[in-house]
């Protein structure tokens, strides 16, 4: 009995070996591509098949191989129907259409959240304009306001007037209880969307503030930036004069988040991205109002210690400081007669403007606001050619007045900030003869007004001084005025500064600046690192019919001739903050519409080999540069 019971386990043992052999099952290896094949097709295995699928997703190419199986396993429908369309909805693949095209037919499939909202970024991903119409059926019926959003992202691809009127719907019907997300994605789609009748729901919702502080403010100016200048930018002058009634009607409803000094700020910073000519008159009308800034009302019922006081007044200065960005963005030498005189009692911080800011500077309890109005309009009287070299130096000369002695009241901090900043703006705007003048001018103050105290022990550790900086920054812009002597206007003696390796900081900023007011075409060569191909050489005597090696990438240098645009964008990698200023307006000199392609690869290109803190003021440079090229005449 017990050997025949031994037989019989035996038997059935060999015909459950027999049939694995025969149906294949245990055959199947998910860890070749042919198994992975094998197992999507006969939808067995997918708990181990799926896992591998998924790891794909960062390697589109591998994953093509693959999406024609995915397709039919999801019509067929698995208990894994929500990972097959996560893996089709990550690639760009045209033939994963007809897997989202089910989604949206199949009952079941178009009510699962998850699997709608992968339809939906596949969609996108593929630029099926067929299918985004068919998204937008049934948006209306979305309960969850995520799928409503991911199905707006689909307009971040595609072009489309109704997508375009399903986003400005989300913008203008009851936006005080439309999720936030939402929002920013409908102002994110008007943006790629491009169309100009969009113009006056984004200046109604551009300053719109959730209860936690969240602002549509980037979004929705970047969707204005998108826009036709001849279409936009007149909007933009009504605001910044504080002439729509609409946006005023919304400033006065919500006071503790949006003050006319807001208002100023963002629409002055879009104006001149747009090189707005017509803005310079109400710009020098708001900069010639001398009336003292009154303090909002809403902030008396506050009590001192409140920060918005402080943001209040923070805001004030920098909206004065945005319009002074813009003049000299835009350019008023056609406004000699109005700007200069107006500038000029500026940088003197006459009594009419030390009223005008007094509230506000009596609340930031600093001298940061009026450092700030000095200098922008130094730079703006220099930059535009609205003084002589003797204004200059009758300019410095006042850096020497007893106003500056108080220390209680952070005057010599005053000073030596503005002395750091006025030198620097002479060295970059520069001519030959400033070297003996007017940098020798600044040389002068070193002993006495920028003097830094040497210390009674020369081996004591350093104390910090507040005319550390002017005085290096003397010496550091001196090689910029020497520059100037040898090269005066000569646009091809700074390109050969430039391609320098050592070249000084302020050297760099001069040359840039100088190139991009040339406007000259081509800087000649340049050298350049290139990547290049070469055959393996042929096997050594004596080696026979040795099987040659691979074609080996090797990296040599070689020169290039290259135009003044292509120089400045591959000097952009090596400029800080000031610099990015001065390397921006000299691209926007030198460049057009044809430029935009490249100044978005610039931004690609930083934003892998340029320090993260850095990059963001990068960003935002080359960002306002394609704004600024896309609309240039």
């Amino acid at each position: 009995m017990k050997n025949r019971g031994i037989q019989r386990y035996i038997g059935l043992g060999i015909i459950a070996a027999a049939w694995v052999m025969m149906t294949g099952c245990g055959q199947i290896d998910v860890g070749t591509d042919e198994g992975l094949h094998e197992a999507l097709q006969s939808g067995e295995k997918l708990d181990k098949a799926i896992p591998k699928i998924q790891g794909m997703m960062t390697n589109q190419e591998h994953l093509k191989e693959f999406v024609p199986d995915l397709v039919a396993l999801y019509k067929r429908g698995s208990s894994f129907d929500r990972e097959v369309i996560e893996a089709l909805s990550s690639t760009s693949d045209p033939r994963a259409d007809e897997a989202f095209e089910h989604c949206l037919n199949t009952e079941g499939n178009s009510k699962d959240d998850k699997q709608l909202m992968r339809a939906a970024i596949g969609i996108k991903n593929t630029g099926n304009a067929g299918l985004q119409k068919k998204l937008i059926s049934i948006y209306g019926k979305q309960i969850n306001p995520e799928v409503q959003r991911v199905i707006l992202e689909t307009g971040l691809a595609i072009k489309n007037k109704e997508i375009t009127n399903l986003a400005t719907n989300v913008l203008t019907e009851n936006i005080e209880d439309t999720p936030f997300n939402l929002l920013r994605t409908s102002c994110d789609v008007l943006a790629y969307q491009k169309d100009n009748s969009t113009v006056d729901t984004l200046m109604r919702v551009v300053y719109h503030q959730d209860y936690v502080g969240r602002t549509l403010t980037t979004n929705c100016t970047r969707a204005l930036l998108s826009l036709d200048r001849d279409v936009v930018a007149p909007v933009l002058l009504t605001a910044y004069k504080l002439e729509n009634p609409a946006l005023m009607d919304y400033v006065a409803k919500h006071p503790d988040t949006l003050t006319p000094e807001s208002i100023r700020n963002n629409t002055a910073n879009a104006l001149a991205l747009y090189r707005y000519e017509e803005a310079v008159p109400a710009m020098l009308d708001y900069l010639g109002n001398t009336k003292t800034i009154a303090v909002p009302g809403t902030l008396a019922i506050r009590p001192p210690s409140d920060p918005a006081w402080q943001m209040w007044a923070s805001l004030v200065g920098v909206a004065s400081q945005s319009t002074l960005f813009a003049l000299n963005d835009i350019g008023v030498r056609n406004y000699k007669d109005r700007a200069k005189p107006m500038l000029t009692d500026i940088f003197h911080w006459t009594i009419p403007y030390q009223e005008k800011f007094k509230n506000a500077i009596d609340l930031t309890g600093t001298t940061n606001i009026e450092v700030s109005m000095r200098v922008n309009a130094f730079r703006t009287l220099r930059e535009n050619d609205l003084i002589t070299r003797d204004d200059v130096i009758e300019m410095i000369k006042t850096l020497k007045g007893e106003e500056f002695q108080d220390e209680r009241k952070f005057r010599p901090w005053a000073r030596a900030s503005i002395g750091t900043d006025m030198v620097t703006y002479s060295a970059i705007t520069a001519r030959k003869g400033d070297l003996d003048t007017i940098w020798a001018e600044f040389n002068k103050l070193r002993d006495e007004e920028f003097k830094v105290p040497v210390p009674d022990d020369p081996d004591a550790p350093k104390v910090p001084h507040y005319n550390d900086s002017v005085s290096n920054r003397i010496d550091d812009t001196k090689p910029a005025f020497q520059l100037a002597e040898e090269c005066d206007t000569s646009a091809e003696c700074y390109a050969n500064a430039l391609k320098d390796k050592a070249i000084n900081n302020y050297s760099r900023l001069k040359a840039i600046y100088e190139i991009g007011l040339s406007g000259e075409e081509s800087c000649g060569q340049v050298e350049m690192k290139v990547k290049e191909k070469v055959e393996a050489p042929a096997p050594a005597e004596g080696e026979g019919n040795a099987k040659h090696a691979e074609p080996q990438t090797i990296e040599k240098t070689v020169k290039k001739d290259v135009t003044c645009f292509e120089l400045i964008c591959l000097e952009y990698k090596n400029l800080d903050v000031v610099g990015q200023l001065y390397g921006t307006k000299a691209l926007v000199q030198l460049g057009s519409k044809k430029d935009v392609e490249r100044i978005k690869a610039l931004n690609k290109e930083l934003s892998r080999s340029m320090n993260q803190i850095q990059y963001q003021t990068a960003k935002t440079q080359l960002e306002g540069l394609v704004t600024t090229l896309e609309n240039k005449n």
